[in-house]
Order: structure tokens, then C-alpha cells, then sequence
């Protein structure tokens, strides 16, 4: 009975996840730090014109077995493309998941412009994602088969197109955006057992300044539904000097977050956040981990002419 309440609770868990990455995204909680991943037009929203390279790593339910890894690597900034303001990024990602093998890359093109004491960003992004199913390996009762053909028994492979679209707005006071990721619905693996639907975002938030002590408050509402699953983060972080900032959380009926980060010097930062789960994996789980790191640099390039001149020609 051991055995087949073990295997079963192993073919349920792979399940879930299939399901759960099939119609969801995952949820970052220093997304506040990560814009660009799940909005587009987020893309050039940097301070000073300045170019920024994130990237973060999360593991997600620790303690279970093929519990999903996800990898992100950004890099996005200011540019005035033929006389127009805009920002470029590119990405890369990996999402792993049970059986699912999911890398990919994208190129991201934000239209920006000032309205009132702010300014908005109408962006999109291209590209393309790469997946695959590792061949599991079913721990059957004895002389047990695999006679559903749902479940994956050989490696197949496959590429698909993906698009996003997305609208964000940033002034002194407040932010806020909306997206739709995954506008062509990509398959997944070259037998196309599964999907990514549209799935659409949205986030509001304000920052508060008090004058003494250098301290910025910024609570924050993320908003994420494929009309299948709906899922709500709220989170308020606070900003020492730029330099320090901590932060909770809580996503709706799944876990309690735990933030911190620091500034290590100029452009270099480095945050961790916790996931504490209030669901019944907890019973299982040690919770979510997540890592991220983010410089920021400038790449203009001098005005005028570099060439030096001898007084001996002049």
C-alpha cells in the first residue's frame, strides 16, 4: 500500500505541475525589479538612461522532485531610434518543470512617450521558445503498462513563435501596466501535447517619499489571470537611501513572501525573496526561493570626432 500511495502521489504531483505550467506563467515575486518579463512596454523604463542586465532564478516548492526551476536573463535600456524615443531588450529563459524543458529568447521594442509628469511605453516582444518532454521514468505496480497516451514515454521536441504585447506607465508618484503574453498560444513539444494560453497581467502601484528618513514606501498590486486561473500579489516594499529596501507580501491563498535587498555599490544589486506556502503543500513543501541580480550601465558613445591631429599638418 506504501508503494501505491507513493506512486500515486508522484503521478498526481506530475500532473499538477504539467497543468499549472500549461496555464500559468510563473509568478515572480521580485517582479517589481523584473518588469520587462511580464510587460514589454517596460522596456527603456530605466533611471539615468541608463542600460540594465537582471537576472533571477527561482525554485519553486522545495522538497519535491522535479519541482519546477525557472532561469530569466534580461537586459533592456533607453535608446532614440530614428528621432523617436524608445527602449530595446533582449531575454533569455529557461523553465523547467517536471518533465517539461521549456528555453527560449525574445527581442522587445517599447515606443515611449511623456504624458503629463510621466511617461508611457507601448511595447512588443518576439520570439521564440523551445520544449521538450524528458522521458519519465513510471514506477509501476508489477506488471503495470502506460496505457494512456497523454503521458509522455519517448523525448519529443519541438520550436514555436510566441508574441506579447504590453503597456506601461511610470511617473513620480505612481505606476501601473497591462499585458498579454503569449499572443499565438505556442505549443509545446513537436507533438503538441500541451500549451501556453494567452495569459494577461496587470499591475498598480504608488510610491510614497518621506523626506527624513531617506525612506520610500511602495505598496504594490499584481494582478494575473488566463480566465482559467486567477492569481493576486500584494506587496509593500520599503527603500532606505536606495541603498537597503525590505518587503512582504502575500499571493492569494498560496504563500506569505519575505523580501530583502541591497544595493552593493553603484549599479550593482542583489535581492532574495522567500515564499512560505499557506496551501497544503505545506505539509510537503520547505517553500520558494528566489534569487536575483541586476547592473546597470551605460553604453553611449562619445559626441564628436575622435581622431587627433598633429600641429605639424595643421
Amino acid at each position: 500500500m506504501l508503494f501505491v500511495k507513493k506512486l500515486s502521489c508522484g503521478v498526481l504531483f506530475f500532473l499538477l505541475v504539467f497543468s499549472a505550467k500549461a496555464q500559468q506563467d510563473p509568478q515572480f515575486s521580485l517582479s517589481f525589479l523584473k518588469r520587462m518579463y511580464n510587460n514589454p512596454g517596460y522596456a527603456g523604463n530605466t533611471t539615468e538612461n541608463l542600460f540594465t542586465a537582471t537576472g533571477v532564478s527561482r525554485l519553486e516548492l522545495t522538497g519535491f522532485e522535479g519541482a519546477p526551476v525557472v532561469t530569466a536573463v534580461d537586459v533592456h535600456g533607453p535608446i532614440t531610434l530614428f528621432g523617436i524615443s524608445s527602449g530595446v531588450g533582449i531575454s533569455l529563459y529557461n523553465d523547467i518543470a517536471g518533465a517539461l524543458r521549456a528555453p527560449g529568447f525574445s527581442l522587445t521594442y517599447a515606443y515611449r512617450h511623456k504624458i503629463l509628469d510621466g511617461v508611457i511605453g507601448i511595447g512588443v516582444t518576439a520570439g521564440m521558445i523551445a520544449s521538450w518532454y524528458v522521458s519519465p521514468e513510471w514506477r509501476l505496480p508489477e506488471g503495470g503498462s502506460v496505457t494512456d497516451n497523454s503521458l509522455p514515454t519517448g523525448e519529443t521536441a519541438g520550436m514555436s513563435f510566441d508574441m506579447d504585447f504590453g503597456v506601461y506607465y511610470q511617473s513620480p508618484s505612481w505606476f501601473g501596466g497591462v499585458a498579454c503574453k503569449h499572443l499565438t498560444a505556442p505549443k509545446l513539444g513537436q507533438d503538441r501535447v500541451g500549451s501556453l494560453p494567452r495569459t494577461f497581467y496587470a499591475n498598480l502601484g504608488y510610491t510614497y517619499a518621506f523626506e527624513e528618513p531617506e525612506l520610500v514606501i511602495m505598496p504594490m498590486l499584481d494582478v494575473i489571470t488566463d480566465f482559467g486561473q486567477t492569481g493576486f500579489c500584494f506587496k509593500a516594499v520599503g527603500f532606505y537611501k536606495k541603498v537597503y529596501w525590505a518587503g512582504l507580501g502575500y499571493r492569494w491563498e498560496q504563500a506569505v513572501i519575505g523580501m530583502l535587498g541591497l544595493e552593493i555599490f553603484e549599479g550593482l544589486k542583489v535581492a532574495y525573496a522567500y515564499e512560505f506556502p499557506v496551501s497544503k503543500l505545506s505539509r510537503f513543501s520547505s517553500g520558494t526561493h528566489e534569487m536575483l541580480l541586476s547592473y546597470s550601465f551605460s553604453i553611449a558613445v562619445p559626441k564628436g570626432s575622435q581622431r587627433y591631429k598633429s600641429i605639424r599638418y595643421l
